[in-house]
C-alpha cells in the first residue's frame, strides 16, 4: 500500500472515531510573499515529526495546493475548498490528526485567495485569534525582486540538490523595482495589523539562512514543538554578488540613491 493512500484511509479513520484523534494542535500559518524564504521555513518544519504543514494552498481556486500526498485533489474535498472554504478549513485541514501531531499549518501568501471563492480564508485566520502566525520576511526585496525574475525566466523555483545553478545575468527596471519594494512593504505592514492580535513571530530571512539552527529551535517553541535539529529541504539557488547578477546594477543604485531604498545596494 502506497503511503499515500495509507495516509488517506487513516485519516478517514479518524473521522469515522476508529483510529485515535485529536485537534488539540497548534494550528498555524507560513505568511509571507514569494522568494522571502518559506520553502526554507516550511521544508524545515517538515522534517519535524510533530508538524504536518501544507503548501500554498489557497493560491489557486481551481485546484487544492496541498502539497503533501495522502490529501484528495477532488471529490468531497474540491468541492468544500471551492464552494465552502470555511467547512474546508475545519473538515480538511484543521482535522482530527494523530495523537502526536503538535501543530498544523500551512503557506498563505498576501495576495492568495482575494477576489476568489476562497477570499473567506482571511476572515476565518482573522477571527480564530488561537492560529499562530510565522510571518517571514526578507530585509533585502530587491533579492526577492531578482529572484522572482530569474524563476520566471528559467522556470527553476527550488534548489533541491544543494549545488550551484547558473542563473542568468538580468535588466531590472527602476519602476517595476520601486513599485516592488513600496508593495511588499505594504504587505507586510497591513499584515501585521490584521494579525495583530494573535500569536505571532516575526522572521528575517537573512537571519534564518546565517543562524538556521537558533531560529528554527524558537519556531518550534514557538509551535509548542519538542526541540530537535532539523535539515533543510531546500537550498538558496543565488550566490553571487548583486553587482554581478544585475547587468544594470549601478545604474539602478545610482537612481535609488537617497531613497530609503539605497540599503539594498550595500554589498
Amino acid at each position: 500500500m502506497s503511503v499515500a493512500l495509507s495516509t488517506q484511509i487513516k485519516n478517514w479513520a479518524r473521522d469515522l472515531g476508529l483510529l485515535p484523534g485529536h485537534t488539540d494542535y497548534t494550528r498555524f500559518i507560513i505568511l509571507g510573499r514569494s522568494r522571502s524564504g518559506s520553502n526554507l521555513l516550511r521544508g524545515l518544519l517538515t522534517g519535524h515529526s510533530q508538524v504536518i504543514v501544507f503548501e500554498e494552498m489557497f493560491k489557486d481556486p481551481g485546484k487544492i495546493g496541498w502539497g503533501l500526498d495522502g490529501y484528495p485533489e477532488e471529490g468531497r474535498a474540491l468541492e468544500r475548498f471551492q464552494k465552502d472554504v470555511l467547512g474546508f478549513l475545519e473538515r480538511d485541514v484543521f482535522r482530527k490528526m494523530p495523537l502526536d501531531i503538535k501543530a498544523v499549518g500551512f503557506k498563505i501568501f498576501y495576495y492568495h485567495a482575494y477576489g476568489t471563492s476562497l477570499e473567506p480564508v482571511w476572515t476565518y485566520l482573522k477571527e480564530h485569534r488561537d492560529v499562530h502566525v510565522l510571518h517571514i520576511k526578507r530585509r533585502n526585496i530587491l533579492k526577492t525582486h531578482l529572484s522572482r525574475k530569474r524563476a520566471t525566466l528559467t522556470d527553476a523555483w527550488i534548489n533541491l540538490s544543494g549545488q550551484s545553478q547558473a542563473l542568468p545575468v538580468v535588466s531590472l527596471d527602476y519602476q517595476e523595482c520601486l513599485q516592488d519594494f513600496e508593495q511588499t512593504r505594504a504587505w507586510e505592514q497591513s499584515h501585521d495589523e490584521l494579525f495583530m492580535d494573535h500569536p505571532h513571530m516575526e522572521i528575517i530571512y537573512e537571519e534564518l539562512a546565517r543562524e538556521q539552527e537558533k531560529i528554527i529551535s524558537l519556531v518550534q517553541e514557538f509551535l509548542g514543538l519538542d526541540p530537535r535539529p532539523l535539515q533543510p529541504q531546500t537550498h538558496q539557488q543565488a550566490r553571487e554578488p548583486l553587482s554581478q547578477a544585475i547587468a544594470n546594477y549601478a545604474e539602478l543604485k545610482e537612481q535609488f540613491k537617497g531613497s530609503p531604498w539605497e540599503v539594498f545596494f550595500t554589498e
